[in-house]
């Protein structure tokens, strides 16, 4: 009878140990799960309204345009980009513009094209920038300039929006 309640106790101390370890292993899956999405996560760590002299972007920090100006949107470090199973990154771009009252009045995909699927130093784009070129069409008043960058490996996206102004 002893023998019988010893080889239970320690039939019972290795489930127990056995279900507490693959406890564990899916607590550590799951950390490693979102410590990856976590790596994973693409941001913009900053941006400028732009004009381009002398094809260098020179910061705009007003964001008043006029009629017929360019207006330029320069983000700074945009990643961490993931890898492919080519090595290669593979990034793409949207503009959209949209009016005070939310309608939208331009959009542009695809602006990286084939230069998009490419090896980013440290998996980072250091200057992408997306620009609207204004018109006498356009209102005066108040504009929401919107960009959004895709990591199309990742299936990751962020995007970043201001204001300006045409007079």
């Amino acid at each position: 009878m002893n023998k019988i309640l010893i080889i239970s106790v320690i039939i019972y101390g290795l489930t127990a140990i056995g279900c507490k370890s693959k406890q564990n292993d899916n607590n550590d899956s799951d950390k490693d799960q979102n410590k990856k999405e976590l790596v994973r996560k693409l941001i913009i760590e900053d941006y400028d309204f732009a004009v381009k002299e002398n094809k260098k972007f020179i910061p705009y920090n007003k964001a008043i345009y006029h009629r017929g100006d360019e207006v330029f949107m320069v983000l700074k470090n945009v990643g961490l980009f993931a890898r492919g199973k080519d090595s290669l990154n593979h990034a793409e771009m949207k503009l959209e513009i949209f009016d005070a009252i939310g309608q939208r009045v331009s959009i542009r995909e695809n602006l990286f094209g084939s230069r998009g699927h490419a090896n980013f130093n440290d998996n980072l784009l250091k200057q992408p920038y997306a620009s609207y070129e204004t018109d006498n069409k356009d209102k005066i008043g108040k504009y929401n300039f919107k960009i959004t960058v895709y990591d199309l490996i990742s299936k990751d996206s962020t995007s970043v929006s201001d204001e300006f102004y045409i007079e």
